[in-house]
């Protein structure tokens, strides 16, 4: 097992448990606003989608964020900053 593959747990563990937690959500919300087969009013249905896409957003954010965060451990920038 390498130095830094304890390092790489909690970004990935977060990252699951946030997609775990909206990923229901945004289907709940395009099933309420018509997407996937439920009858609703026209009405809302902007709101819903706006909703929707937020909680996307939120998803793409978090992905990219475990990414990045994964890169910076490989680089060795925790081990570098401890020299000073």
């Amino acid at each position: 097992m390498r130095k830094n593959t304890k390092k790489k747990i909690a970004p990935v563990v977060v990252t699951a448990l946030v997609v775990a937690y909206m990923g229901p959500i945004v289907a709940a919300v395009a099933y309420a606003a018509g997407l996937l087969g439920a009858e609703g009013g026209w009405g809302i249905l902007p709101f819903m989608l706006l909703y929707a896409g937020i909680g996307g957003a939120v998803i793409v954010g978090i992905l990219a964020a475990m990414t990045q965060r994964l890169r910076e451990i490989d680089g060795g920038e925790e081990d570098e900053a401890s020299k000073y």
